[in-house]
């Protein structure tokens, strides 16, 4: 079950989307920002949306998401991916006001570097409000992302819990011992796939592996693919 506001970082066939996907698969009503286009793109069981975004004049050129929000604003279940290509926080930002309206639901990101990255402007309302205040309107917020160092300071300092898959680059370990002990951040460029460090409001850090053989990443070559556990 996800906290309000989650996110889970490692580079990549660590098993970060993977553990995000796992989290939500009882959530009724979920969105998933796609910007890759790749690996889910072909996830079963979901509509798949691929809106067409013009910069001038700003906006989306056609009703893909739009039509389907207004299709199932009411409904008790949806399940949709969104798949981006550019223009990432301008599209972000438009969804977000969406789903404010629609309210009740999750919304997932991949890749959220990608639309709130750490340097530039600050954040648009619209996405700020979504992340931080986005409960008032029923909504949690999840997302991944390769390098947390690249992420807005806004989304990882008001994270309930951050799931921190292996990173290896100084500046994503130097964020991760913000939230752990030096002993469990000096541990992170050796993490196996799928176990991670946990940090949340709710206590202290500590390493999880409960995932080994559960969970395969999205994509991953057999090699990368953990051993599944054998029933007992």
């Amino acid at each position: 079950m996800l906290s309000y506001l989650e996110l889970f970082f490692g580079k990549s066939f660590t098993g970060k989307t993977a553990r995000m996907l796992h989290e939500v698969r009882a959530v009724p009503r979920l969105l998933i920002v796609d910007p890759k286009c790749a690996q889910l793109a072909t996830l079963k069981g979901y509509a798949h949306l691929w809106p067409q975004y013009s910069a001038k004049p700003r906006g989306w050129t056609d009703g893909a998401i739009v039509g389907y929000l207004r299709k199932v604003r009411d409904a008790q279940r949806f399940r949709a991916v969104i798949h981006v290509r550019d223009n990432f926080k301008e599209q972000l930002e438009l969804l977000c006001i969406l789903v404010r309206a629609v309210g009740n639901l999750t919304l997932c990101v991949d890749e959220l570097g990608l639309f709130i990255p750490s340097v530039g402007p600050s954040l648009p309302p619209a996405i700020t409000s979504a992340m931080i205040s986005g409960r008032h309107e029923g909504l949690a917020f999840a997302g991944t992302a390769q390098r947390p160092a690249l992420v807005h300071v806004t989304a990882r300092a008001n994270a309930e819990r951050i799931r921190w898959y292996r990173v290896t680059e100084r500046n994503d370990l130097d964020a991760a011992r913000g939230y752990m002990p030096l002993a469990l951040a000096d541990s992170l460029p050796t993490l196996p796939n799928y176990v991670c460090i946990e940090t949340s409001d709710a206590g202290a850090a500590f390493r999880d592996e409960s995932m080994v053989g559960k969970i395969n990443v999205l994509g991953a070559p057999p090699a990368v693919r953990g051993p599944r556990k054998r029933a007992s």
